[in-house]
């Protein structure tokens, strides 16, 4: 006796929601769509990001040398506090 091959065609839906309006909408299983329709083709219309991936770096601003700033050292008895905080 043979076996016999029964095929289904189902689909597996899960619920997700929309990065860009926040929408609920159904999206096959372990699909990898973010926005929803609607916004899927405003974003496809918007130019491309201009900035490099890649490690994000901090802005820095002028270095200063070793001697370029020199601190006067603190006279004895003089409290900063009690001059009113000011420099």
């Amino acid at each position: 006796m043979k076996a016999k091959s029964i095929s289904t065609n189902e689909l597996s839906l899960e619920l997700k929601y929309c990065e860009r309006c926040g929408g609920l909408w159904l999206r096959p299983m372990g699909g990898d769509q973010v926005y929803c329709v609607a916004c899927g083709r405003a974003m496809a219309e918007l130019p491309p990001a201009s900035c490099e991936i890649g490690s994000p770096r901090v802005p820095r601003g002028p270095q200063l040398g070793g001697n370029a700033v020199e601190f006067e050292a603190r006279e004895e008895g003089t409290d900063m506090d009690a001059a009113g905080g000011t420099a």
